[in-house]
């Protein structure tokens, strides 16, 4: 009997161990994306072409909520245009530093 009840307890703590709330990104298959400014510069931010905003030297954008995928982003202060693709991986953070 003391083994049956010492290998019920065992089960129920493993089950209640191994069970857990998923975090909001696993559940929306998200992310985040960094955009840091490094160019002396303020800078126009897009991504896939949305305005997110001016982001003034030396300051960071973070965008959350991201879906898993590729993204472009662009940086523009005429003349000179930043341009590239970052993957957005699920709970983590992609960050893009302009220089």
């Amino acid at each position: 009997m003391k083994k049956i009840a010492l290998f019920v307890i065992l089960i129920m703590s493993l089950t209640v161990i191994s069970c857990r709330v998923k975090n909001d990104c696993e559940i929306n298959h998200s992310g985040s994306i960094v955009v840091i400014n490094k160019t002396g510069k303020t800078v126009e931010l897009r991504i896939d072409n949305e305005k997110i905003g001016d982001l003034p030297d030396q300051m960071v954008k973070t965008v959350v909520d991201k879906y898993v995928g590729s993204y472009d982003i662009n940086a523009i202060s005429y003349p000179r245009v930043w341009d590239t693709t970052v993957n957005v991986v699920e709970c983590q953070t992609v960050e893009y530093t302009l220089k």
